[in-house]
């Protein structure tokens, strides 16, 4: 269970300064100046972004995915990071076994036997199921120690496009530089060497930071699996108690646990605007969909509105608070991500990024299907029933 938090502060909007000193109090990180960030929408976007910048590498690349499947996405990243490694460039990749246990021989083979560096994250040997919990399901990719990219794209053809047909996934991606590029590596570099990678020399092609004090402001939150909770639980519960004015979650896996969900019906019900944005017809994964139904009705009841996207897979990760403060990367607002799997997040004020990702998620809302209280109410014996078996195991949704 996480540690309590006083709600009872008051509950006016947070400044900069103000939301610094939460985080640096609760989480141990610091809002620092300096950054440019950038959204990217869909794999059309996202991946030709990534691919130009990893083909204009000259000194290093360390990329860390969840999701690499085989397929013509993987083979054009393959490409790129194998031609880089070929040219001299200092390549590092590191994939989860669970999450890239689709990528396939072939591809695995070229990478095994290129210059590049590979490294696999908790391989789970046929006995050991237990071992199959808790993953690393950070992506990060820093390139020459001077742009950045995380949020929640996966290496597949699945994500590639823009989202428009049944078959992809709607997801946003973000492009960074400024000092939190050093502090992603940082994270890449912890499991890194916690997995046996071979650690660089400490001062190879160290960037020199130029002191700006200008740009957005933001923080980077590592996470790792706990005993009983960790940072990402925390985040997600600082957030929503400090919210003052509206609250915006999306997810792809929508199980926010008790404590969680009772902090987001709190924010409801003192006039916070809450909306919830989750998978909905095209969910991957049955599990979470119906243990985080359970939720609903409460919610529900306490004002906040959730919003069912139903054109293809929404995957994107993303809390708006405030229109003012920014949480983007590898989390879900989920039991795994809170409690069992290694996740990667940064926070940023900049109200240029804010109208974007809010025009985003007015398209987005098009295709959504807002669920009604009353409707909700009068749902079956069968969908209740579902929902209580999959609150049974929610820990593994």
């Amino acid at each position: 269970m996480s540690p309590e938090i006083d709600s009872s502060a008051s509950r006016a909007a947070l400044d900069l300064d103000e939301w610094s000193t939460l985080f640096s109090h609760y989480l141990g990180i610091s809002m620092l100046p300096g950054h440019s960030i950038e959204r990217l929408l869909n794999g059309r976007e996202i991946f030709s972004d990534m691919l130009a910048t990893i083909r204009s590498a000259s000194n290093s690349i360390e990329l860390m995915s969840f999701i690499f499947w085989r397929g013509g996405v993987s083979e054009r990243f393959c490409d790129a990071l194998i031609d880089r490694a070929d040219q001299g460039v200092r390549v590092r990749v590191m994939l989860d076994a669970i999450g890239s246990r689709w990528l396939g021989n072939r591809l695995l083979s070229r990478l095994e036997e290129s210059a590049v560096e590979l490294r696999v994250f908790s391989p789970v040997p046929n006995w050991k199921f237990w071992r199959m919990s808790s993953r690393n399901h950070r992506k990060i990719l820093v390139v020459d120690n001077r742009v950045a990219y995380t949020g929640g794209v996966g290496i597949a053809d699945e994500w590639d496009g823009d989202a428009d047909h049944s078959g992809g996934f709607r997801d946003t991606h973000f492009r960074i530089t400024g000092p939190a590029v050093a502090l992603l590596k940082s994270a890449f570099f912890a499991n890194w060497a916690a997995i046996g990678g071979r650690l660089p020399e400490p001062l190879e092609s160290l960037p020199i930071h130029s002191g700006d004090t200008g740009g957005v402001a933001a923080a980077v939150l590592p996470s790792s699996a706990a005993e009983e909770w960790s940072k990402t639980a925390l985040l997600f519960r600082l957030l929503t108690r400090a919210a003052a004015e509206s609250l915006v979650l999306v997810t792809p896996y929508f199980v926010p646990g008790a404590l969680l969900a009772q902090d987001i019906e709190n924010a409801a019900r003192r006039g916070v605007r809450t909306q919830i944005y989750v998978s909905g017809q095209r969910s991957d994964h049955l599990l979470p969909r119906w243990a985080g139904r359970r939720y609903y009705a409460s919610l529900l009841e306490a004002g906040a509105e959730i919003l069912e996207y139903d054109l293809t897979l929404m995957h994107t990760k993303l809390v708006i608070v405030d229109e003012r403060l920014i949480c983007f990367g590898s989390p879900n607002i989920n039991q795994r991500s809170q409690y069992s799997d290694e996740e990667i997040a940064v926070l940023c004020q900049d109200p240029a990024l804010v109208e974007s990702l809010a025009g985003d998620l007015e398209l987005d809302r098009k295709h959504c299907r807002r669920i009604d209280a009353e409707a909700w109410r009068q749902r079956s014996f069968g969908q209740r029933l579902l929902e209580r078996l999959a609150g049974l195991i929610e820990a593994q949704a």
